[in-house]
């Protein structure tokens, strides 16, 4: 058995192929998803913003053109900049030596996104296999975890191609290669100096997309590193400099990066989006009132922001003939976006996971001297550093305090949309992988699953069907506030633009 501070074997071939031909499929499907979602659709001005980007950057200039950026833009000092991170512009830099930037590419480029953040979670399923070694009772965990991501949450849901979840798309697979690191150093008990680094590269490309999540990894990673640093130096250990100083170093170069383009657009590397020079809010003086009066982000918010993301009731109209929360709404939110969603169902089986999560930290924690005897005998292979927990608790607070903060933002946010609830998954995925391996390799925690396993693969089936879904329901729906779309109910909105988007099929 595989005991805490020892390394997984080496990948076999048979995971290798296993890999490949998942990422195979994911091209595929995730392909073919997008194609009817609008791969090959006419093209939209607003998304070539990148491709004009790339040129001004290639010329050491930060704006954009005004006729692209359009309500997106941000006025200053006679020049229109936007506030979307330069990672997008980066990875069109084929097309500039191509002399091709004239092609939209936000479809492929969603589809490059989304097939990485796809197969950064298989492998991450996959080394917990192989790192369990899990007997033939419990390794249809594994292949139903894969399952879900392949064919649903993050990966399915949000299968959309816009500019917009083109830069969430992006920013949520570098997280899903922090969470992989993080995992990794976590279950082994060993943070290597190479991981930390991957870790801090993540964070900083990352932060360079959009920051919100940036921020979420960067916190995480630096709480972890005075986590790692004091229990070393608790414990007497030799400090391994290089540990320490490496990432340190990588996160500092992002963000004297990210400072850099800061300070060339808004005068401040401190400042990543000045919204007193937001086009719209010339236009609109009310929505820069109460941008002005409640802030962009405002604890205030958290009440609806939970039911928003968790609790959809607010596209539903009351008695009075008003949405749900309207005056709530018009107070304090520039913009609720469709479509409704909540965790509870495109995400039902990472939610139990994570049940199972918090079951292996109540069974780990201590006896009362009066019970100890009893514990003993009735949990006599607790002892076994095997069968008891093995993340460090504080390690594990460390990383998931930083990766709730993106979250966190999102409940507090002027602007709510369905795209948003993507900042949840890094926090949702590091909770579910460690549940996941808590379940399988506690055989209390194993027992209970197996018992279960019905509800489980139950729980799988509602994530996926929501999922798709939701995915559906994102395509229907239009960007932007959602009042005036809601005036004679969600069904009768959602049903004609169906049938809107059949009669266009046909013709």
């Amino acid at each position: 058995m595989k005991i805490q501070g020892a390394g997984p074997p080496a990948r076999p071939w048979s995971e290798r192929r296993v890999e490949c031909a998942l990422f195979l499929f994911m091209l595929l499907y995730y392909g073919f998803i997008l194609r009817n979602a609008g791969l090959y659709r006419e093209q939209v001005p607003l998304y070539m913003t990148f491709n004009d980007m790339l040129v001004h950057l290639a010329h050491g200039q930060f704006y954009v053109d005004p006729k692209l950026a359009g309500f997106e833009g941000f006025l200053r000092n006679g020049h229109v900049y936007s506030y979307w991170g330069i990672t997008c512009a980066l990875l069109r830099l084929p097309l500039l030596f191509l002399h091709r930037l004239d092609l939209d590419v936000t479809a492929w480029s969603c589809l490059a996104a989304v097939c990485l953040m796809g197969m950064v979670k298989v492998r991450t399923v996959l080394f917990l296999r192989r790192f369990c070694r899990p007997a033939p009772p419990s390794g249809w965990a594994f292949r139903l975890m894969i399952v879900y991501i392949v064919f649903g949450g993050a990966e399915v849901g949000f299968l959309k191609s816009s500019i917009y979840q083109e830069i969430i798309f992006w920013a949520v697979a570098f997280a899903a290669i922090f969470v992989y690191y993080a995992v990794k150093g976590l279950v082994s008990g060993c943070f290597t100096a190479a991981g930390l680094a991957w870790m801090a590269a993540s964070a900083g490309l990352a932060t360079l997309t959009r920051v919100s999540t940036g921020i979420g990894l960067s916190a995480a990673l630096v709480l972890l590193l005075l986590v790692l640093l004091a229990q070393d130096l608790r414990a007497g250990r030799p400090l391994n400099s290089r540990r320490f100083l490496v990432p340190a170093a990588v996160l500092a170069a992002f963000f004297a990066i990210a400072g850099a383009v800061n300070y060339a657009r808004w005068g401040s590397p401190w400042t990543f989006a000045d919204y007193s020079c937001y086009i719209p809010y010339h236009d609109f003086p009310a929505r820069l009132e109460r941008m002005r009066q409640y802030g962009l982000f405002n604890p205030a918010r958290i009440p609806f922001g939970l039911g928003y993301y968790f609790l959809p009731l607010w596209p539903f109209h009351g008695a009075n003939g008003q949405l749900l929360f309207a005056a709530t709404q018009d107070r304090l939110m520039e913009a609720v976006e469709l479509p409704p969603g909540t965790f509870f169902l495109t995400d039902l089986l990472p939610i139990a996971f994570c049940a199972f999560l918090a079951m292996a930290f109540w069974s780990a924690r201590p006896v009362r001297s009066g019970r100890l005897q009893e514990h003993a005998r009735t949990a006599p292979d607790t002892d076994s550093p095997r069968n008891r927990w093995p993340a460090n608790p504080a390690q594990l607070l460390a990383l998931a305090a930083g990766l709730a903060l993106p979250g966190l933002l999102m409940l507090q946010a002027i602007y709510m949309s369905y795209r948003y609830r993507m900042e949840f998954y890094p926090e949702l995925d590091l909770l579910a992988f460690l549940g996941l391996y808590a379940a399988v390799s506690n055989p209390t925690l194993l027992a209970r699953l197996i018992r279960i396993r019905r509800w489980i693969v139950a729980a799988a089936v509602v994530s996926i069907v929501s999922a798709s879904a939701s995915m559906v329901l994102y395509k229907l729906s239009r960007f932007g506030p959602s009042g005036q779309y809601l005036r004679h109910g969600i069904v009768s909105y959602y049903a004609h633009d169906a049938w809107q988007s059949a009669r266009q099929r046909v013709h």
